[in-house]
């Protein structure tokens, strides 16, 4: 009885606490991640436009920066926001929730580095998700920045600039 309970309970919760609908996108297979940003703006992020190092392994295509107080990296990942719904979750996962990046349907996780939190938000990109990778680096003053906010804050940034359906 108690476990009928507690399913109930999450149902409702689920109900009361699902994002609102999301806009519709189309296929962003071909979005550059490396170049969404201008200079000036990563820079405004606290990192260093020349630091660019480009990536491509397991199926994620994009690029990274290293500044004070971050490290950001960009990417257009193989796989979408519903896959990464349906992945086991192992211990080094601090949160993981579903979200919306300006009513685009997303996820947000962290996990525990090396004393520091790594985040990313991912954005629905169709057949591809598109990924914002924000981890904290120390900054001279000691500072550390709060990782998953700032890439909420970063995605939202990007968001309009991605292709949408019409």
């Amino acid at each position: 009885m108690r476990g009928a309970l507690v399913v109930a309970a999450v149902g409702v919760l689920g109900v009361a606490c699902a994002p609102q609908a999301p806009s519709a996108v189309t296929d962003a297979r071909t979005v550059d991640m490396c170049t969404i940003l201008t200079g000036a703006e990563l820079t405004q992020l606290g990192v260093r436009p020349d630091t660019r190092e480009t990536m491509d392994q397991f199926g994620s295509v994009g690029c990274e920066w290293v500044g004070k107080p971050l490290r950001l990296s960009l990417e257009r990942d193989k796989e979408t926001v519903a896959s990464y719904r349906t992945r086991q979750r192992g211990p080094a996962f601090i949160t993981f929730a579903e979200n919306a990046v300006n009513g685009r349907a997303g996820l947000t996780f962290a996990v525990d580095r090396d004393g520091g939190t790594d985040c990313e938000q991912l954005m629905d990109g169709g057949s591809v998700s598109l990924v914002v990778h924000v981890a904290s680096t120390l900054s001279p003053d000691g500072h550390r920045v709060d990782s998953c906010p700032e890439a909420l804050r970063i995605a939202q940034l990007i968001e309009p600039r991605l292709p949408k359906a019409s």
